[in-house]
């Protein structure tokens, strides 16, 4: 971590010396290209003042337009007493006129060169070249507005060559990590030299291997699942041909025993399989309409209890869709509403109401039964968890069927959460995301 921080300091610390280093050549290589030698100037200073002292200031205005002419510029020259022999320099030439910068050096001041001149008789001379506003350097505004663009683009070029493969390294994580095991990081980006490229593939290879595991696990819990209820079928088998040919009265009640165990372990082995697919397999999600999919359930669960005299209501009309795998979440649903319909007894009042807050849908299922203690309602949606309640009570679950609820809920990015009721009883809620 240090090092990449200190080599990505060092590049963006690198990049911004060059803007700064090419914005200032470019002002210096400006300025000379505008200035002229000093030998040079000396030299038509010298013929200017020789051709003023013996032909007069008639001479010296036609050679100093010749001059003006060749070098591009505008000459001035002064006496020793400083009276001017050509035109005088303009006012503001030494500082500016807005009185917010009155101190600050003219930009024709700071531009202009300045060469003395000796004479005959050792009189002295000061001439004053001013280049032409044409090819003056740029204004420090240009100057700063072209830095700052210079910038702006070398960082967009840094932070694209920086970030853009994280954000495809993060856009592939991101689909591998929602379920999609063939997602994998483009070979362009897994064939740099550098640390991205090192880290794509090595994304890859641990996508690969991730991949490869999952699949022998699936295969692993088929084959146990075969294997484990092959023998099962043939003991019930013998079970029954035991009872029918072999077995007295007493020996019967033995062998009911032993089905009724075999078939409570056939389920198990069943619900342990379940749970192990909802960890690896991705959900085949669409478009629900909820109230619709919900009534079914709804009016399934109630068929199944009317006996017990157990009242199953719903109430509420939204939201109208949500987006998830249906047989999935019709599990999750129907395992909350069985537990509820045992715990409430007969003659139970089981109510499910549906919400719809800031695009979630809350889904609750409410009974009347004795509820959970408090320290208890985190564990029971632990795997193979059961209160000593219903340990007492001789359920008959394993409980797991809050741990399937739980997973599909949280495959489904949504959550599910159970509290007592003040009146009695529990109430479970499912949070799903809208469609």
């Amino acid at each position: 971590m240090k090092n990449t921080f200190l080599r990505v300091f060092l590049v963006v610390l690198l990049s911004n010396i060059i803007v700064v280093s090419i914005g200032l050549g470019m002002v210096q290589f400006i300025q000379k290209r505008n200035q002229v030698s000093a030998d040079l100037l000396g030299d038509v200073g010298v013929q200017l003042v020789a051709g003023y002292e013996k032909f007069g200031i008639v001479s010296l205005q036609e050679e100093t337009k010749k001059a003006e002419k060749r070098l591009s510029g505008t000459i001035y020259l002064y006496q020793e007493n400083g009276r001017p022999l050509l035109k005088p320099l303009p006012r503001n030439f030494r500082e500016q006129n807005t009185p917010s910068s009155s101190t600050r050096p003219a930009a024709d001041f700071l531009h202009s060169q300045f060469i003395q001149v000796i004479g005959g008789n050792n009189v002295q001379y000061l001439l004053i070249f001013k280049p032409d506003p044409e090819i003056s350097s740029l204004a420090p505004e240009a100057v700063v507005g072209f830095s700052l663009l210079g910038l702006f683009v070398s960082s967009g070029v840094l932070a694209y060559w920086l970030l853009g493969p994280l954000l495809k390294l993060q856009r592939v994580a991101r689909s591998f990590g929602q379920g999609d095991m063939t997602a994998r990081v483009e070979n362009k980006l897994a064939r740099r030299s550098d640390a991205v490229g090192k880290l794509a593939r090595e994304f890859n290879e641990m996508a690969v291997r991730i991949e490869t595991l999952l699949s022998s696990k699936e295969r692993l819990m088929r084959d146990v699942s075969h294997e484990l209820r092959t023998p099962l079928a043939r003991i019930e088998v013998a079970l029954t041909i035991a009872e029918d040919k072999y077995g007295t009265e007493a020996q019967k009640g033995y062998l009911h025993r032993i089905r009724t165990e075999l078939h409570e372990l056939d389920e198990l082995i069943g619900q342990v399989l379940t749970l192990s697919r909802l960890e690896a397999a991705s959900l085949i999600k669409e478009e629900m309409d909820l109230q619709e999919w919900l009534s079914e359930i709804v009016a399934d669960v109630s068929f199944e209890s009317q006996l017990k005299g157990i009242s199953v209501t719903k109430i509420g009309r939204i939201p109208k869709t949500i987006l998830g795998d249906p047989l999935q979440l019709r599990h999750a649903i129907e395992n909350v509403l069985r537990n509820a319909c045992f715990y409430a007894g007969c003659g139970g009042v089981i109510e499910v109401e549906t919400q719809e807050k800031a695009g979630t849908a809350f889904i609750y299922v409410r009974d009347n039964g004795p509820g959970v203690s408090d320290d208890k309602l985190e564990k029971i949606f632990h795997a193979f968890y059961r209160s000593s309640e219903a340990r007492e009570a001789n359920s008959g679950g394993f409980g797991v069927g809050l741990t399937i609820s739980q997973r599909i809920i949280r495959a489904h990015k949504g959550q599910i959460m159970a509290r007592n009721r003040e009146e009695g009883g529990l109430e479970v809620c499912f949070q799903l995301p809208v469609a």
